[in-house]
């Protein structure tokens, strides 16, 4: 967590003889569970001009931890508190990391722009300003769901995001459709003119019908004021996933100007500057309540904040850090960046320039008291042109690679080997695989299983599907139709969680010959050996260094390990042939054992 000196003095400067204190703490009390800090401000309304309650009156909290850690929490303006437009609150939204003793002081002030002003901005004090109080945190609910009982996913200079538990997190998530927020169960939610209107959505919104049945009572459920569509679409397509083993989802957050041109916070889409600065509350609250329903089914939040189309770059001060991105980027944060497992990304495509990339990703992070890892897009098969210029830059963590399924081995252990040597080890995340007009299709699980899911996994990256252009991506309404690759995807990932250490391995193909070219090998040294093989054949020889192993088959369809196992021996190790079908892949899982292998018998003479 990044702390400064700064916010220690603004906290200390906060702290009167005798705390006041008139917030309200509303949540559980539990810890690695979502909380509110409510604050009573000057009563205004969405449409306000003067002051403009996003971008004129600012609210700060300054929360210390037990352990006296103090970090500064962006508010915002929350209208009635209940997603209505109008009223007199403001909230922090925050997951606690520690049990114990909390202490929190307000800051809430207005002034021209503050909003988008430096860490240390003053203005004129508002009622609840200068409050403090305490609030306690109990210790985890291990009962809580999803990833209410293992905390924020936090990027720890590996090439593995870890949970506060320490559990290290491997991402299989979908990248289509990039506008799963332009649902028609959301408020103020209209398909703009212009970009792309794919016939699979008579209504140019996303509905998920074929979801509604995933939808379970007790789920989050709303109603849109304009179209009476209601959220059991988009809660249910989450649940589906969610039971799928899906763990990610992609998603644009504001795309006008862009292919869609349905997804957008603002409460109007006509590019001017009193639109950009004023925030859909009541949409804004139903967002929330799907991203919250996605963190209680271990669902993470990929969050990304432009598209590359010259419309959508613009779209907020012509492409630069104004005071409209710094809004929008700050509105988001505020609202979402309590998320356990949420990552940023720039722009999906990213047409920006290394300095563009550079400085927004310095403002988000110096705004996201989470210090969630930031990524960005880039365009297919030529990750260098962003990268390099970002290797070392310790506001990027992770990556977000586009590719052809021929690159998928070479582009993760690539970008793992450049981003180690250069100091700062990024989290490799695969995030949309070509070919664009086809990516994942019903005709191809099995082709990129062996293409893209292995290669992938098995030489340390993680992973995202793309389902291919306009009715499988910004068209696409039913998850149903790739329900095999979830599958296979959930099979590689707990073979990788359940029987390896993952997060200390490395992939190191050339120790096995006589095979494919696709063939993967991922290790620890002497201890952990996972083979990738694309066929089951014989011929195949594994250099080992000296010790005594167990060898056990895994069969990647079934997600299960074959009958028999062997022990063996160091050396040149003949695999020979898979126990099934020839034809098909096959993993190959090698572990050190204190057993030793039966000598080999000695020949006749």
């Amino acid at each position: 967590m990044r702390q400064t000196t700064l916010i220690i003095a603004l906290a200390l400067n906060l702290m009167p003889a005798m705390p006041v204190s008139a917030a309200s703490i509303q949540g559980s009390h539990r810890l690695w569970q979502p909380h509110e800090l409510i604050v009573e401000g000057p009563p205004s309304h969405e449409h306000a001009e003067s002051p403009n309650p996003f971008l004129d009156i600012r609210l700060d909290v300054i929360l210390t931890s037990p352990s006296g850690g103090i970090r500064q929490f962006p508010g915002f303006f929350a209208g009635d508190g209940q997603g209505g437009g109008t009223g007199k609150l403001w909230k922090v939204r925050f997951t606690p990391d520690e049990a114990g003793e909390w202490q929190y002081a307000v800051r809430l002030q207005q002034g021209d722009n503050i909003a988008v002003a430096g860490l240390d901005a003053t203005g004129v004090a508002l009622p609840s300003h200068g409050d403090t109080g305490t609030f306690q945190i109990g210790t985890m609910d291990p009962a809580a769901p999803g990833f209410l009982s293992k905390g924020p996913l936090y990027y720890v200079g590996e090439h593995y995001l870890q949970f506060a538990d320490g559990t290290y997190w491997i991402k299989g998530g979908v990248d289509s459709p990039e506008n799963f927020l332009g649902y028609a169960g959301f408020d103020n939610t209209v398909k703009q003119s212009g970009g792309v209107r794919p016939g699979s959505l008579p209504n140019q919104l996303h509905a998920y019908q074929p979801h509604i049945e995933d939808w379970q009572t007790g789920d989050p459920l709303f109603t849109s004021a304009d179209t009476d569509v209601d959220s059991k679409g988009i809660i249910g397509a989450v649940n589906y996933l969610s039971s799928q083993g899906v763990n990610s989802i992609y998603m644009l957050m504001m795309n006008l100007g862009g292919d869609g041109r349905d997804v957008y916070p603002f409460i109007g889409t006509s590019g001017s500057h009193f639109d950009n600065t004023h925030y859909d509350i009541s949409k804004l609250y139903q967002w929330n309540l799907v991203f919250d329903h996605m963190q209680r089914r271990a669902v993470a939040a990929h969050m990304v904040l432009g598209e590359q189309e010259t419309g959508n770059t613009q779209w907020l001060d012509e492409g630069t850090l104004g005071i409209q991105r710094r809004l929008y980027y700050r509105e988001l944060v505020a609202r979402f960046s309590y998320l356990s497992a949420l990552k940023w990304n720039l722009s999906e495509e990213s047409r920006f320039t290394d300095e563009q990339h550079r400085t927004f990703a310095a403002y988000l992070r110096s705004i996201d008291p989470v210090a969630h890892p930031i990524g960005v897009h880039h365009w297919v098969d030529n990750p260098a042109e962003q990268y390099e210029p970002l290797l070392g830059n310790t506001d990027f963590e992770i990556t977000s690679i586009q590719f052809h399924p021929d690159k998928a081995d070479e582009f993760t252990e690539q970008w793992r080997t450049r981003s180690t040597a250069a100091g700062w080890p990024w989290v490799i995340d695969m995030d949309e695989q070509g070919p664009g007009n086809l990516g994942l299709s019903t005709d191809n699980i099995d082709e990129m299983r062996k293409a893209v899911l292995y290669p992938v996994y098995f030489s340390g990256g993680n992973i995202e599907w793309y389902f291919g252009r306009y009715s499988r991506d910004i068209g696409l309404e039913n998850f149903r139709a790739f329900e095999p690759m979830y599958r296979y995807m959930k099979y590689a990932r707990e073979l990788l969680q359940e029987q390896v250490p993952f997060q200390l391995m490395k992939p190191n193909d050339g120790a096995l010959t006589g095979g494919h070219q696709l063939d993967q090998v991922f290790e620890l040294s002497a201890q952990h050996y996972l083979l990738y093989m694309q066929d089951g054949n014989d011929g195949r020889q594994l250099e080992l260094p000296e010790n005594a192993y167990r060898l056990r088959w895994f069969d990647p369809r079934n997600g299960r390990f074959a009958e028999a196992e062997r022990l063996v021996s160091g050396g040149s190790l003949s695999l020979g042939p898979a126990p099934g079908e020839l034809a098909e892949d096959w993993v190959v899982l090698i572990d050190a054992t204190d057993q030793s292998p039966e000598p080999e018998p000695e020949p006749e003479p």
